[in-house]
């Protein structure tokens, strides 16, 4: 990655960095027809984030008694709009970074499963194609590297290291494949994190709960003859108590998320693709302030090399340079010791083995 400015992804992109590396292996196999088992690991060093740390992607039995309906349990991926269960594939991608505003980089650990169980199905209905339904409960894996908490630390009165952060989180997804192959859904998520840490200068306890925690989303997504448009949209509303030395405090937040993105497959072994993406840290202020907003566009080439090796060439046009922990979305106060600028410019090379 290379940036004008900005150092992006916890990385020093503005000299040039190749500090993104990720690697994964899973298996699975049906143990009984009905009955299949399977698990990933994961390894990733993204600047400050994973340090090659092992962790387990998804672990789980699934067990299906009809279409309709089944079940499966343990670390399971969760089903969230059209690509957070995966996300971990980058071989089915044209680009090199899936919208910031929906999927960053820096939550992808924390979001990408739930330690709990599912209950799904599929039923088709004549005429109108098919519907398939999740519902799902679990808790959020634990990653201390993931952005949330790297944001959060620093050297100011408000800065924290956290001991735990994770929730209880429950939702589900409505998906309708038509019968002239669009798709258009709905995701739900309510969650009740619970963070604990210590402040990093006073060194005071720190305690944060929420009184509401809640995420819609809706999506949309259509293919022809090479050309696929994505289309999603995800409003989040979090009302938090901070416990913090030596008062606490309330922080109500309504974030707004979405883009349209499209990609054309010129041939077997070239695709293009570009989007625009849109994100507002709290809808209740003003757009403008670059610290409530990130607006991406980004155009993407993809080349098959072999079957197995491919390369993505991406450029980015960022607007806006929110560094909330909440918000974090690629860009650190720590990793920009000079301040955050309030515009980025981006390169990105990406290549992979997938087999």
């Amino acid at each position: 990655m290379y940036s004008n400015d900005n150092n992006f992804l916890t990385m020093d992109t503005s000299h040039g960095s190749f500090a993104f590396t990720d690697f994964g292996a899973n298996a699975s196999t049906k143990l009984i027809d009905n009955f299949r088992v399977g698990a990933q690991v994961y390894f990733h060093n993204i600047g400050a984030m994973g340090n090659f740390r092992p962790t387990l992607d998804w672990a789980l039995g699934d067990y299906r008694f009809k279409s309709w309906f089944g079940i499966r349990g343990g670390r399971v991926k969760t089903t969230l709009g059209l690509f957070n269960d995966v996300q971990d594939m980058d071989s089915l991608h044209t680009f090199a970074l899936l919208p910031e505003s929906i999927y960053p980089v820096d939550w992808r650990t924390a979001t990408i499963a739930h330690d709990g169980g599912d209950l799904y199905g599929n039923i088709g209905v004549k005429h109108l194609g098919s519907f398939s339904y999740v519902g799902w409960a679990g808790m959020r894996p634990q990653d201390p590297t993931q952005g949330y908490i790297l944001a959060s630390k620093g050297t100011s009165t408000s800065s924290i290291n956290y001991t735990y952060l994770g929730a209880l989180q429950e939702g589900g997804d409505l998906r309708w494949t038509t019968p002239f192959g669009a798709v258009f859904g709905t995701s739900y998520r309510d969650q009740d994190l619970n963070g604990r840490g210590t402040m990093v200068v006073s060194h005071g306890p720190y305690h944060q709960t929420t009184t509401a925690d809640e995420l819609a989303q809706y999506y949309g997504q259509y293919e022809i003859k090479g050309f696929q448009i994505d289309v999603e949209y995800r409003r989040n509303i979090r009302d938090s108590n901070l416990f913090r030395t030596p008062t606490p405090t309330k922080s109500i937040v309504d974030t707004r998320a979405g883009y349209v993105q499209g990609t054309y497959r010129i041939s077997k072994r070239l695709e293009v693709g570009a989007f625009r993406s849109l994100y507002v840290v709290d809808d209740r202020k003003s757009w403008t302030p670059p610290a409530n907003h990130q607006f991406d566009t980004a155009v993407s080439g993809r080349v098959n090399l072999t079957k197995f090796w491919y390369m993505k060439v991406e450029g980015h046009f960022i607007d806006g340079d929110p560094t909330l922990p909440s918000a974090a979305r690629g860009f650190y106060s720590f990793d920009n010791t000079s301040g955050v600028k309030p515009t980025t410019r981006l390169l990105v090379i990406r290549t992979g083995i997938s087999f």
